[in-house]
């Protein structure tokens, strides 16, 4: 692999939950089922407010009594602020350790040696994350990253879509990202029903474009929610669940399809 491929993800931060309680309280708060979760294995989650909207959604690891948390960087914060509210009465505190660690990310494979650090393979792209004093050579072009994702349909919550979406509407229910039988967790009766009652009203959809589109850019129907140089993922009113036609703000028109 060679290494203008590995690049350093420096819009990701980490929020570590630590202490004996960790897992026992963030199991209700969290889409994905921390209980049959063994250490060092990664599972896509979320935590959502209790109208079911994703207050951030993230790449989560269980080693010992501890979780670690890789969101989107300035979302730290405001999740940390959520879920002081909740953490009161349990044996576990929420610290930013955003400078403590480094994400990097390389389509496919890289060999690396991540020391005390965290290697996950994610099937078409692998993410290390590093002590902050084990830096490495990384290519400042993270465009392969970003399509790796793309491909593999994961779009994460930003400041601009923070509490606006259920998970589903960023297709996690097909990405291991919810648990149904998990029990209890915030936002939950909102997030089954949706599945259970096919409420689904907006959904995640995969579109091109001619010009390059940021993340909270409006189109016709919905918002762009992940953009890379290969293309974008969009959540659009599609009830129907069939390919639509859109038109962006400057009047593109773009055929939009359905992820599944």
């Amino acid at each position: 692999m060679q290494m203008t491929t590995f690049c350093q993800l420096g819009d990701r931060g980490f929020l570590k939950i630590e202490g004996p309680d960790a897992v026992k309280f963030m199991q209700g708060y969290t889409t994905c089922d921390l209980t049959s979760l063994a250490d060092d294995t990664p599972s896509l989650g979320a935590t959502c407010n209790i109208q079911g909207r994703m207050l951030t959604s993230y790449l989560l690891v269980k080693r010992g009594n501890d979780l670690y948390l890789r969101m989107h960087r300035p979302l730290i914060q405001k999740t940390i602020e959520f879920l002081s509210k909740y953490i009161v009465f349990s044996k576990a505190d929420l610290f930013d350790i955003s400078d403590d660690l480094a994400c990097y990310g390389s389509p496919g494979e890289a060999d690396i040696d991540v020391g005390k650090g965290f290697r996950l393979a994610l099937g078409n792209r692998t993410e290390f994350w590093l002590p902050s004093e084990q830096a490495v050579d990384a290519a400042d072009d993270s465009s392969p990253w970003s399509d790796a994702e793309l491909e593999a349909g994961i779009a994460w919550v930003t400041e601009a879509t923070s509490e606006e979406y259920l998970p589903q509407m960023f297709n996690y229910h097909e990405l291991g990202g919810i648990d149904f039988n998990k029990g209890c967790y915030l936002g939950q009766e909102i997030v089954a029903r949706a599945q259970y009652r096919g409420e689904l009203k907006r959904r995640l959809h995969r579109l091109h474009s001619k010009i390059t589109r940021t993340i909270g850019e409006t189109v016709s129907s919905g918002m762009i929610v992940s953009s890379a140089p290969s293309g974008l993922l969009a959540v659009l009113k599609n009830a129907a669940n069939e390919p639509v036609t859109v038109k962006f703000e400057d009047g593109e028109e773009v055929e939009a399809i359905p992820c599944h």
